[in-house]
């Protein structure tokens, strides 16, 4: 959701590959679609867009109507420039290194600062999906608690003394049956949930336009005698222009820049991309993040002039617990997130794999050139990069035995699970997400990628052409693009810096409150 966070990291290559015999209609259906442009358009959709959408009111909440409005298209236009940014630096890889595949982000990275540059993009995004897996359980636990508080409120008791409201055991009844799931190697049957998720989404939109629409028109508190689906009668007061505090631009970065991030499948969709010209590829990325947005602000403004400074960090639970409409909705939400978990689960465990695996060679390498079995006339810059390419990972996940396969499955579920059943706030955990992935992924990785390999490709075509000055007209303009990227390169390091200062706040001192009624139930207690 990621990846916005619906499965906002996953790879279209990292799940598992179609079968040959192409025997189901969908997968005869996907191989006729596949390259074009708007296959390639709904993959970076399904990428963007996911839970996190629920929180983006909150954010708006934090930062202001005005402010928020700028910083999220700020926020949406660098997204598009650093997807530009990307393909430019795979130019420049293919003309340094020709022998080089670049299948995805990590080989760029790879390209560009060696073993070093994949190990950091390796671990950024094993730290990100896991930290999305725990954000997912915590949004379904939410979607659930309400779910079947409507349902024993429908039989006559009261929800709040009811012990199926309980976190934990809401946790252990909803994610626990589908543990089994989480064991496959191939997951190329559940890439439907990508789709269902964007489904599930517009749905989220509609029903939050019904209830605002009903909510304006009635102008009072409605049959259910629940505050938060009336509007005030002073909400002129309520609307905020900007925001209270610093820390609400912070928050409004943060999970704005998690919305956007698609980037880790920028490069395998150029790959599967019939024609790959510049043109179709730079309409790809700005149909994506356009429709994103347009998406976004549906439900940041449904939502935000619902509950104005009432929205929470999910605006679902501000709906009543009794309204069947938005009952359905939530039911919709648990079984999206419960049937994405496996599908994040799965390049979670992939990418662990992937740099244990690189960690260990290059722990061999440099015992073995010490022990002077390797030869030390090679160059230590080529041997960086004479490392196993990103296409090995399906082989690697078939070359790990069956039993650390079960044992690193067992440890990423028990560890997003046991987190996520005491975690009383999704916002402690979208912070981080948003801190650390989005920064990272958004305003420092790309252009640090094109700077160094457009400073490779130059010190490539000087040692080609000696005492001749290379600068087309096309140079000339890369001369814009390159004070772009450092501009957006400082605003990341800046970023990284205030955002994380922000989030371990947030933690210590408990800025947010309890958002699931299982915290907080008591028989007898009424809550709407």
């Amino acid at each position: 959701m990621a990846h916005g966070s619906g499965s906002p990291l996953v790879s279209v290559n990292s799940i598992g590959e179609d079968d040959d015999t192409m025997s189901s209609f969908s997968q005869r259906l996907k191989a006729c679609t596949k390259g074009t442009v708007y296959s390639s358009v709904f993959t970076l959709l399904t990428s963007c867009v996911g839970a996190g959408t629920l929180s983006l009111p909150y954010a708006f909440s934090q930062g202001g109507l005005v402010l928020s409005s700028v910083v999220f298209f700020a926020v949406m236009m660098v997204a598009v420039l650093v997807g530009f940014m990307l393909f430019s630096g795979k130019r420049y890889c293919a003309e340094v290194f020709p022998e080089k595949e670049v299948w995805g982000y990590e080989d760029l990275a790879h390209a560009a600062f060696g073993a070093v540059g994949k190990i950091a993009v390796l671990a950024t995004l094993a730290l990100l999906l896991f930290l999305a897996l725990i954000a997912y359980m915590i949004y379904a636990r939410d979607q659930l608690n309400l779910v079947v508080q409507f349902i024993i409120s429908r039989t006559g008791y009261v929800p709040d003394c009811s012990p199926l409201v309980n976190c934990a055991l809401l946790m252990a009844i909803g994610f626990l049956p589908i543990f089994p799931i989480t064991l496959l190697r191939d997951l190329t049957r559940m890439q439907i949930t990508s789709t269902i998720s964007i489904l599930c989404i517009s749905y989220v939109a509609l029903v939050a336009t019904i209830k605002t629409s009903m909510a304006w028109v009635d102008f009072h508190k409605d049959t259910n005698d629940t505050i938060h689906n009336a509007i005030p009668p002073n909400w002129r007061d309520s609307v905020k222009l900007g925001p209270r505090h610093f820390s609400g631009v912070l928050t409004v970065i943060s999970y704005c820049s998690l919305s956007f991030i698609c980037h880790f499948n920028l490069l395998p969709v150029q790959k599967e991309l019939q024609n790959p010209t510049k043109r179709r590829l730079n309409i790809i990325v700005i149909a994506s993040m356009a429709t994103a947005y347009v998406l976004y602000n549906i439900v940041i403004f449904m939502a935000y002039f619902n509950f104005f400074d009432d929205t929470r960090e999910d605006f679902m639970l501000n709906y009543s617990r009794y309204d069947i409409l938005v009952t359905t909705a939530r039911a919709a939400l648990f079984f999206t997130l419960l049937f994405g978990y496996p599908v994040l689960l799965h390049p979670t465990r992939a990418s662990l794999n992937h740099l244990l695996s690189l960690l260990y060679d290059l722990v061999v390498k440099r015992k073995s050139r010490r022990s002077g079995l390797v030869s030390s006339s090679v160059d230590p810059e080529e041997s960086k990069r004479l490392l196993p390419e990103t296409d090995s990972r399906k082989s690697e996940n078939e070359r790990v035995p069956t039993w650390m396969w079960f044992c690193e499955t067992l440890i990423l579920f028990g560890a997003s699970f046991l987190p996520a059943s005491f975690i009383p706030n999704v916002g402690y955990v979208w912070n981080f997400v948003g801190s650390i992935g989005g920064v990272l992924v958004l305003y420092i990785y790309p252009p640090a990628f094109y700077l160094r390999l457009r400073y490779l490709r130059y010190v490539s075509r000087s040692r080609l052409q000696k005492n001749v000055t290379i600068r087309s007209q096309y140079d000339y303009y890369a001369v814009y693009k390159e004070a772009v990227a450092v501009i957006v390169l400082i605003l990341g390091g800046v970023l990284l810096f205030l955002t994380n200062y922000q989030a371990v706040d947030a933690v210590i001192n408990r800025e947010h409150q309890p958002s699931n009624l299982c915290f907080q139930t008591h028989c007898g207690h009424h809550i709407t």
